[in-house]
């Protein structure tokens, strides 16, 4: 469990989907916003999810090519498996389902 305090996690968390909707948005691919989770639906109806899970403090991705969980640590939401980034996976999952490239805040 983090120890940020639940309002900052909810700050940052609240960022982090806005940066990928806005990036989402300038390249084109449609993205749907209900609450807490983002759907990204690419051209060829594969999916990418992006949720919040408050009570844990993290941000969660779900794709074919699998599933993530992230922390804030320091500067970034990294995974709590293999400390990647959460922008580097995102641009996996894209990648490897054929989606585009995003630029990220």
């Amino acid at each position: 469990m983090n120890d940020l305090p639940q309002s900052d996690y909810l700050r940052l968390a609240e960022a982090a989907l806005r940066s990928v909707e806005a990036a989402a948005d300038a390249a084109d691919l449609d993205s749907k916003r209900e609450g807490g989770v983002l759907t990204l639906e690419l051209d060829n109806g594969e999916k990418i999810i992006v949720n919040l899970q408050p009570p844990l403090q993290e941000l969660w991705l779900a794709s074919k090519s699998g599933a993530y969980h992230f922390r804030y640590a320091g500067e970034a939401w990294l995974d709590t498996r293999g400390s990647r980034s959460f922008q580097a996976l995102l641009q996996q999952a894209l990648a490897e389902l054929g989606g585009p490239a995003l630029e990220l805040d």
